[in-house]
Formats: C-alpha cells, sequence, structure tokens
C-alpha cells in the first residue's frame, strides 16, 4: 500500500511481473532548519546604541547614510522599526568609529584581556623586534588560555 503522500503508477510492468514505480505526489512534510545565531540582541537597543554612537561622533542621519542604507532607513533602525544586517551594523560602526560588537549587542565580545594584549600584538608587528613579537604573541595565547577558562587575570 503507499505511503500517504505517494501513489502508484499504471499497474504491471508490461512483459514482467512486477508493479509499476511508486512516485512521490508530494514532498513529506520535513524541515531542517538551524536555529538561528542573531547578530544582534534587541532591534529596539541597537536603534537607542545606533542613535548614541552617530550623535556621539557629531554625524547626522543623512551623514551616517550609504549606499543601501538611506537616512530614512538610519531612522528606521534608530527607532528599532528595523533590523540592520550585519553588513549595515559593520558599516555603520566603522563611520561612527565604534566596534560593531558595542553597536549589535552593548559590550565587546572579547574578553579585556585578550583585546589588551591583541593591541600589544598589533604595535610589536609595527616594530622591528623580533623578540618583543614572541613575548606579545605568547602573552596573547596565555590570555586568550585564561579567558577560555574562566580565569580572570
Amino acid at each position: 500500500m503507499p505511503h500517504a503522500n505517494e501513489k502508484r503508477t499504471g499497474g504491471i510492468v508490461p512483459g514482467k511481473n512486477v508493479p509499476c514505480r511508486t512516485v512521490m505526489t508530494d514532498p513529506p512534510n520535513l524541515t531542517f532548519k538551524r536555529a538561528r545565531t542573531p547578530h544582534y540582541d534587541d532591534p529596539a537597543a541597537v536603534g537607542l546604541r545606533i542613535r548614541g554612537a552617530r550623535e556621539a561622533a557629531g554625524l547626522s542621519q543623512r551623514a551616517l547614510a550609504f549606499p543601501g542604507c538611506s537616512p530614512a532607513y538610519v531612522s528606521r533602525i534608530e527607532r528599532g522599526e528595523r533590523v540592520p544586517s550585519l553588513q549595515v551594523i559593520r558599516e555603520i560602526a566603522r563611520r561612527a568609529n565604534v566596534s560593531e560588537q558595542i553597536l549589535a549587542f552593548g559590550r565587546e565580545a572579547l574578553d579585556p584581556a585578550v583585546a589588551g594584549r591583541i593591541g600589544a600584538v598589533e604595535a610589536a608587528e609595527a616594530g622591528d623586534d623580533r623578540a618583543e613579537r614572541i613575548r606579545a604573541y605568547q602573552a596573547l595565547a596565555r590570555a586568550a588560555s585564561k579567558a577560555a577558562r574562566g580565569i580572570t587575570p
């Protein structure tokens, strides 16, 4: 007997004593949705942070706008009526000179000790002292390991 969403086509295959194939009439109702990881915490809170960052940078909505993000869209984002894409958050953060993590979540995603060590690595990379670069990377590795284990310095 065919399944609810299957039907038999024909009867017996000519010249053979086997039934015709069974075909699906409707695909089974299967959904394979993965959990979405949001790139923000709350649209209204993101809007308030974007407005604060824009005002702190001394930018108008028109000055903050760019192709793909009109001043009207900036206004709707700031009022919490629209959810900006990750790309829009990144560009607004760049233009307002703040981190995208601050705009999206209200805090830095990196552990402060790790963020400080990354700054030290960047400074060491700008210099010519190989030993200083090695020390900076070793300190970064220690800070990242401690942050991953939940140990505060």
